[in-house]
């Protein structure tokens, strides 16, 4: 068994959120071979995750896959070249009397923490896309989505390319000015994949 197999295993044994009482779904998810020089952190698994017992696997997920299918990534890509987690691994439930997910709390967000990092340790990314605002705070803090998407960031010698959500309860990519931005962040997207690739 390979070390990203046997970090795996242990990921998916953690139920210290649930211990801790937050309305979370267990078992974690994983997806993805190490190392790899990309890697993708969203927000947290969603439903559709849940029920197929794999990251992104539902509706916003596969118009992201779109997104990286655009910027010149293949199908086979997506969990070997491109390794792809989040910042918490279980579903986080659903907001109450909503059909949009909750964000998880800083708490929980705290919790996973370890797991990324040793994620991160053993991917060995060059290039980190950060999916959705809540990710994009974490690694790049107040900084607005405007600014954010369609650059790079150099830190520690990675590169972080920003990406907006893709989930429909999002609005903005209603505005035509940010789809210009994912535009040009897809093709930023495009240029770390000739680069490093």
């Amino acid at each position: 068994m390979t070390e990203i197999e046997l970090l795996h295993e242990e990921i998916r044994a953690c139920r210290r959120c649930e211990e801790g009482g937050y309305p979370i779904s267990p078992p974690p998810l994983v997806w993805g071979q190490a190392p790899a020089r990309f890697m993708l952190i969203g927000q947290a698994p969603g439903l559709s995750d849940l029920r197929g017992e794999r990251m992104y696997l539902g509706p916003a997920a596969r118009k992201l896959i779109g997104w990286l299918i655009e910027a010149g990534f293949a199908e086979e890509d997506i969990g070997t070249n491109l390794y792809m987690t989040a910042l918490t691994k279980c579903f986080p439930g659903r907001l109450p009397g909503k059909s949009t997910d909750r964000a998880p709390s800083p708490k929980e967000r705290a919790n996973c923490r370890p797991w990324l990092d040793a994620q991160w340790t053993l991917v060995q990314p060059h290039v980190v896309l950060l999916f959705g605002k809540l990710s994009i705070d974490t690694f790049l803090p107040k900084m607005p989505l405007e600014m954010a998407v369609g650059n790079t960031f150099e830190l520690g010698g990675i590169t972080y390319v920003p990406l907006p959500h893709s989930s429909g309860a999002s609005t903005w990519l209603n505005d035509s000015g940010h789809r210009a931005l994912l535009k040009e962040a897809l093709e930023r997207v495009r240029e770390q994949r000739l680069k490093h690739l």
